[in-house]
């Protein structure tokens, strides 16, 4: 069973991107840009540790995927005022119209994800999912279990 739920997470997991990203690929914006550009619609100027902590992903994930942005011309990046050796973020002018349509596209794939679940699944199922992150996010490392 166990096995069989990893591999149906992780089909899901990649399923879902996969059609966010074909929704939003025409935009110039894809699934790993998105929750960047959707966290920084929600407070400006964040700093890059900033947005790892909001989106869950590691450092260098970000610094890549941010360093994509900026080429891309999707964000910008101004000297932080109270620490110089960081940087605030901020969505480019051209790609913030955008914003409220890429929003809807990935609403539009999560909705059709969930079409078939009344809304006591719907609950049931994000309640599900928060308390399975939830559970891994406390499981100490296996370095730390070692100590024990």
């Amino acid at each position: 069973m166990h096995e069989n739920l990893c591999s149906k997470l992780n089909y899901l997991a990649r399923l879902l991107l996969s059609k966010v990203n074909e929704e939003t690929s025409s935009y110039g914006v894809t699934q790993g840009q998105l929750p960047v550009l959707c966290c920084l619609n929600d407070k400006e100027g964040q700093t890059q540790s900033e947005l790892c902590k909001n989106i869950q992903v590691e450092q260098p994930t970000m610094a890549n995927t941010l360093r994509r942005m900026e080429r891309d011309g999707l964000i910008c990046k101004t000297p932080s005022e109270h620490d110089g050796r960081q940087s605030q973020i901020f969505i480019s002018s051209e790609v913030r119209p955008l914003l409220e349509s890429l929003q809807a596209k990935r609403d539009e794939v999560i909705s059709w994800m969930l079409r078939d679940m009344s809304v006591e699944e719907r609950d049931t199922f994000k309640r599900l999912i928060d308390k399975a992150v939830k559970s891994l996010d406390e499981r100490p490392r296996q370095a730390e279990r070692k100590k024990e």
